[in-house]
């Protein structure tokens, strides 16, 4: 199993396995994000390795072929020289040099086919995290929003239920009812002897009036 699904597997299992214990989705994401990330760089040191090869390979596979026309010009110039003798041993080493060159050519193309790959998978997964972190920033604000307005809706609704409602009507009613039952209490209330005295005390208008007109 490549390191690529073993990633895909461990996100899954991970995700699964949050989405059952947290219930704020932003904290998933987070955690989501930092899982990714621990991810990608596990995969670069993985694939380091394999990128250095290719490096290493290219490199014999260079020296191999500068080992190839090295020999071809030692052959040629011992030919020149009429020395077969040594000819024949360069020869012997360019023709060797010439099959190491071609197995590390393979080799290489091979190798150079596989880290384009890798390098395609880590820029896919880097793709996948900065996605992951915008949407993350995007949840965070609906998140946000979604809490406020939940909180809002929850006030409004306590505030218009019938139970908070103040009946006027029935205030009015216990109002009354203290009122007549004060006046009440006021024709049961008897005179006492200072209130007779006051009384008598009290002074009559009418008669007042009439005598102010008989003496003037």
């Amino acid at each position: 199993m490549s390191i690529f699904k073993r990633v895909s597997n461990i996100f899954r299992s991970k995700v699964n396995t949050a989405l059952d214990s947290v219930e704020n989705p932003v904290e998933l994401l987070d955690q989501k994000v930092r899982d990714m990330e621990e991810s990608l760089n596990k995969a670069k040191i993985s694939s380091a390795q394999i990128l250095g090869n290719v490096h290493e390979t290219k490199k014999k596979m260079e020296a191999a072929e500068a080992e190839v026309k090295d020999y071809d010009e030692k052959v040629k110039l011992a030919l020149s020289k009429g020395n077969e003798e040594l000819a024949k041993k360069a020869l012997e080493r360019k023709l060797d040099a010439e099959k190491r060159f071609n197995s590390l050519k393979a080799t290489y193309a091979d190798a150079q086919k596989k880290a384009d790959a890798i390098k395609d998978k880590l820029r896919d997964l880097d793709t996948e995290i900065e996605k992951t972190r915008k949407y993350r920033d995007e949840a965070a604000a609906r998140y946000t929003n979604a809490e406020a307005n939940e909180k809002v809706n929850e006030i409004l609704a306590n505030v218009s239920t019938s139970s908070n409602k103040i009946n006027l009507d029935d205030i009015e009613r216990k109002i009354q009812k203290k009122e007549s039952y004060a006046e009440g209490l006021a024709d049961l209330k008897t005179p006492s002897l200072d209130d007779e005295f006051e009384k008598l005390n009290e002074i009559n208008l009418d008669e007042e009036l009439k005598k102010y007109k008989e003496n003037n």
